[in-house]
């Protein structure tokens, strides 16, 4: 396992030099917390990767340099001090085009880099790490799917504890708590749990709401697993459905599961998202859908690449992407079933080994 983490993160930051290669930067300072740990598998909370056409360096200060000095193979580790900063070194290296992430980049920290790097001129490297993220390596799958596997370990457990009288909390409480049994380092995002009327609200925060019988619960949720998300989404009832109820899930559970028999590399994100969005139109509902199919999962719970109605990103093999339809009737009630995928060439492989039929506790 060391060396196969030694040559893919060697492929890695070759990937990312032979994007800078083909601009203008002569380096490029990375501070996106996301990316850093993709070039480098270091976890640490002040550290900084700058990559020059013709050497690469890991920037950190004495707390952190005896586990620096395991990537001497990759980069030059720096070690900086009261008396020798992150922009002495720099200085050092008379760069004339450094390139910055600008989106993630604090108002003081650009400041910082203007003030101490007059001489340089600062362009935007926005965009390009995340790209050559979106397309997974063997190691990102296996944590990926490691991360869903809790997912759906959690929803079974949970299942258990559904009953009129508990509350959307206390659900969405117990259902964190097991994930983390499980081996989660944290969660993915806020988890989503709600009842009832609230179903209706696609991302409504847990209430003190308590489950009724013939509620429906839509629970969104996910976990981190060495540094990668999950996701995954599912919504079942409580004792009985009403005819609607059980005909506005079939039509939510006829669009997810067509994506997910046509979904493959070479599509577009916009024809993935039309595949359900068209089904639930037919039946009446268009506008009671009104996000997008899904999006990437990695180390961000939101990444590369989009599934949307405006979306011309081509999806190709080994990208993952959520397939989340959902229908929401104002004051009624909401239907949203969502699955996390691996494109391939001839399909998916779907990480979301859950039951999607209607579960009725």
């Amino acid at each position: 396992m060391k060396n196969e983490k030694k040559d893919i993160l060697r492929k890695r930051l070759n990937s990312v030099k032979a994007a800078m290669n083909k601009g203008q930067a002569d380096g490029i300072l990375i501070t996106k917390d996301e990316n850093k740990n993709y070039l480098s598998m270091f976890y640490s909370s002040a550290f900084y990767i700058l990559i020059t056409r013709d050497k690469d360096y890991l920037i950190t200060d004495f707390r952190y340099k005896e586990a620096a000095l395991e990537l001497e193979y990759l980069y030059e580790i720096i070690i900086t001090s009261a008396d020798y900063s992150l922009f002495d070194f720099i200085k050092e290296l008379n760069l004339k085009v450094i390139g910055l992430e600008f989106k993630t980049a604090t108002i003081d920290f650009y400041a910082a880099v203007e003030r101490n790097l007059p001489e340089a001129d600062i362009i935007s490297f926005d965009g390009i790490i995340e790209n050559i993220r979106s397309v997974k390596d063997e190691i990102e799958l296996e944590k990926i799917a490691k991360a869903e596997e809790i997912g759906d370990d959690a929803f079974s457990y949970i299942l258990n504890e559904i009953k009129p009288g508990v509350t959307e909390k206390e659900i969405a409480f117990k259902l964190e708590m097991k994930m983390r049994e499980l081996g989660a380092e944290k969660l993915s995002f806020d988890t989503i749990c709600v009842s009832g009327i609230r179903t209706s609200m696609p991302h409504g925060h847990p209430g003190d709401k308590k489950i009724e019988k013939g509620d429906f619960v839509t629970m969104d949720f996910g976990c981190v697993y060495e540094g990668y998300c999950s996701d995954m989404t599912r919504t079942v009832a409580v004792g009985c459905v009403s005819e609607e109820q059980k005909r506005v899930y079939e039509i939510v559970l006829k669009a997810q599961t067509e994506v997910c028999r046509k979904l493959k590399a070479g599509m577009t994100g916009s024809q993935a998202d039309a595949v359900a969005r068209d089904i639930i139109a037919e039946e009446g509902f268009g506008d009671c859908f009104g996000h997008g199919l899904g999006h990437g999962v990695g180390l961000e719970i939101h990444e590369a690449p989009t599934a949307n109605p405006k979306s011309s990103e081509v999806l190709k093999e080994n990208m993952l992407v959520t397939i989340e339809p959902g229908i929401y009737i104002p004051q009624k009630f909401g239907v949203r079933i969502e699955d996390l995928s691996i494109i391939t060439n001839s399909g998916i492989i779907n990480l979301t080994k859950s039951k999607k039929e209607l579960i009725i506790i």
